[in-house]
């Protein structure tokens, strides 16, 4: 009896990127194949990959603009639910596989996206937080309040970092910012609670 073969999406849950994207690419899946490279760091064939059906896969054409501004290189604009979709996504496959200069590439590039979509800076913030790189959160989460301070999410976050530093009446004047527009917002809610547990 045959040995049942691993498919693509389970090597590349357990980063066999490499075996990963030889099953991918029998079975015709080109993003998927292209992120494999990318993350093999062979950008040529990430970009062949992508290539195929960039006309007609949203996510393979945001993964040539990913390529494009690693390599430097001019790049296209990308449409607002390709941003939404995908840029967390790219960001955080880079960060996961310690690919920080590529990751860096994509945050200074934030200008780019925002103009696009305005959102961005939130999930810039987002995806450091999930990923303990907290050096920039602050600063993304600022921005993302000045682009839109009604936006319950950027300020759950913001919180969420003075609490992990410990710096507990940064996180209170946060936490009062959102509850002046939402008052019923769980997550904050359940920080607020948790900073005065912490004070008894």
């Amino acid at each position: 009896m045959e040995e049942n073969k691993k498919s693509g999406y389970e090597l590349f849950a357990e980063r066999d990127y490499l075996n990963a994207r030889k099953a991918f690419s029998k079975d015709e899946l080109t993003y998927e194949a292209g992120v494999c490279s990318l993350l093999l760091r062979d950008l040529f064939n990430a970009e062949k990959y992508f290539k195929v059906k960039e006309d007609i896969c949203p996510a393979s054409s945001f993964g040539l603009i990913i390529i494009d501004i690693i390599e430097n290189r001019r790049k296209k604009q990308p449409k607002y639910f390709q941003i939404r979709s995908f840029l967390e996504i790219f960001l955080n496959l880079l960060i996961e596989n310690k690919l920080y200069s590529w990751a860096q590439k994509i945050i200074d590039e934030y200008r780019f996206f925002t103009n696009i979509n305005l959102e961005v800076p939130k999930f810039i913030a987002r995806v450091l937080f999930a990923n303990n790189e907290n050096k920039a959160v602050h600063f993304f989460a600022n921005i993302a309040k000045e682009v839109c301070f009604y936006d319950a999410e950027i300020h759950f976050i913001d919180a969420s970092l003075y609490i992990k530093e410990n710096n507990y009446e940064a996180a209170k004047s946060v936490i009062k910012d959102c509850l002046t527009f939402a008052n019923e917002y769980y997550p904050i809610l359940r920080l607020k609670e948790e900073i005065e547990k912490a004070a008894q």
